[in-house]
């Protein structure tokens, strides 16, 4: 099963990073392939965010469901439908006066689409990583 993740210094606090990160409103922002992005009620365990996103020339809606929420430390998701699925970790940990962001991402495909999906997995993971560094941007200039 192909999985990355990435450990990020963030020159704010949790509380602050943990805002921007779990504001759905305001994904598009920061990720590039995400144009546009909805929850279906208040955020907190079992919630379903809808997404649209561009990604490689397509079109794809994403529908994943909250698994951990607990402000200002822990934001988890697991896809829910779809060819794909996935599940993602966001750990924040104070860090001197900033947060230590590590963001963790597992797919699982079957034995078929294994080779098939190696390069988009490849590609989500680089515009994963330029993400988060627009997160980091975002949070540290607001």
């Amino acid at each position: 099963m192909p999985s990355f993740d990435l450990t990020i210094e963030i020159d704010r606090p949790p509380d602050e990073v943990f805002a921007l990160l779990t504001d759905i409103d305001r994904l598009p922002e920061w990720q590039e392939s995400a144009v546009s992005a909805s929850a279906n009620g208040p955020l907190r365990v079992g919630t379903v965010i809808g997404e649209q996103r561009r990604f490689m020339g397509r079109d794809v809606q994403t529908k994943d469901e909250v698994t951990a929420y607990e402000p200002p430390r822990r934001f988890d998701l697991k896809s829910s439908g779809g060819p794909v699925s996935y599940t993602i970790r966001h750990t924040l940990s104070p860090s001197g006066t900033g947060t230590m962001l590590r963001f963790e991402v597992d797919v699982q495909v079957g034995a078929m689409m294994r080779l098939v999906a190696q390069a988009p997995i490849k590609a989500a993971e680089r515009e994963l990583r330029s993400d988060f560094e627009r997160l980091k941007q975002l949070v540290e200039t607001s």
